[in-house]
């Protein structure tokens, strides 16, 4: 074929960046080590590139000349990029709705995520945080949302699947899941002990509809162990209101070896004087501290809910193991809270 080479170029949105009306850089990531493209841009520098929108069906065509950047510190800023190829542009053809072949790109697209920290919360709970692969901006989401990924974990033919709760505020920049390691739990046993800093992640759009419905009532924040992850990230949003509805963050948890996100949970109930938090050791050790690390012995209950919020018409958010939910869930039923004033949020498959 005279030498040609056609080949496909892939990335997260936004991999393709124009440095002048007249100039693109893309990476160049690992593919299948033949390199044929590189190789041919060495030879003839001579290219060609042309962009599909699936979504109007519109091509776009761009001819011009190649310059390989092997080993700068611009390819070094680039996650996972072996070089950067720069196309000095020439000419431009742009053909609208010339393919008949439509699909939504969002739809069910998948993400690379880089980790950037690794932190860890508890004896149990590990905070992992994730950039955009690129640097640029994720998909945004609501407080309450969870994050589904997928791990490839050495041995399985398939990813593994999973969704972790959001635990950090909403934001374009960062997301942060929290996890607890499943003795027998094979994803959250496998980001704990081998994923680590500058590992990359797949990751789909962040769904849920664990929301705040309204923006003036009281919320009642009731979780149990890791359930604590989802509670952490409403309280951010509701902690930046200027409304001044009445908030409870009511968690139980065995003792301080076991509570993840503490410290951060006290410092954001200060920013708001009607933001109350009610922590419920069942086991504490002798080292932590009553009135400090937690407000009250035994496991959070109905009763305890009825002591702390009375007779609020406030809206109820559950988070926790099952059968802590269902029994929350079956003592607000019998106090006369409403069906729809009760929201729960259940896990996937653990581990």
């Amino acid at each position: 074929a005279y030498g040609m080479d056609a080949s496909h170029r892939g990335g997260d949105p936004g991999f393709v960046r124009a440095t002048s009306p007249t100039r693109l850089v893309f990476p160049d990531f690992a593919g299948n080590n033949h390199f044929n493209t590189m190789g041919n841009l060495v030879l003839d520098p001579r290219a060609g590139l042309l962009f599909v929108d699936f979504e109007t069906g519109g091509l776009l065509q761009l001819t011009g000349t190649a310059t390989i950047d092997w080993d700068s510190e611009a390819v070094v800023r680039v996650p996972g990029a072996r070089r950067l190829v720069t196309i000095d542009i020439e000419e431009i053809v742009e053909l609208p709705a010339a393919v008949p072949l439509r699909w939504d790109a969002t739809a069910e697209s998948v993400r690379a995520l880089r980790l950037v920290e690794k932190i860890r919360e508890s004896d149990d709970v590990t905070s992992f945080i994730f950039e955009a692969r690129d640097g640029g901006p994720l998909p945004g989401f609501k407080a309450g949302q969870h994050l589904p990924i997928e791990l490839e974990i050495p041995g399985l033919e398939k990813p593994v699947g999973r969704t972790y709760s959001l635990s950090g505020a909403p934001s374009t920049e960062r997301y942060r899941i929290s996890v607890k390691r499943e003795p027998l739990g094979l994803a959250s046993r496998h980001l704990h002990d081998r994923v680590e800093v500058g590992a990359f992640v797949n990751a789909r759009k962040p769904a849920g509809d664990f929301l705040l419905p309204c923006s003036r009532c009281p919320v009642v924040l009731v979780s149990a162990g890791v359930g604590v992850t989802p509670m952490v990230s409403i309280l951010y949003a509701l902690a930046e209101e200027r409304s001044e509805r009445p908030v409870w963050f009511v968690h139980g948890v065995r003792n301080g070896n076991h509570h993840p996100l503490a410290r951060e949970v006290r410092e954001l109930a200060v920013k708001r004087p009607n933001i109350r938090v009610h922590v419920a050791y069942s086991r504490p050790r002798a080292e932590d501290e009553a009135g400090v690390d937690y407000d009250g012995e035994g496991r959070v209950n109905g009763a305890l809910l009825a002591d702390l919020v009375g007779g609020s018409d406030a809206h109820y958010f559950l988070c926790g193991p099952t059968g802590f939910m269902a029994d929350i869930h079956t003592d607000l039923e019998r106090r006369g809270v409403p069906a729809e004033r009760i929201h729960t949020e259940s896990f996937g498959p653990s581990g």
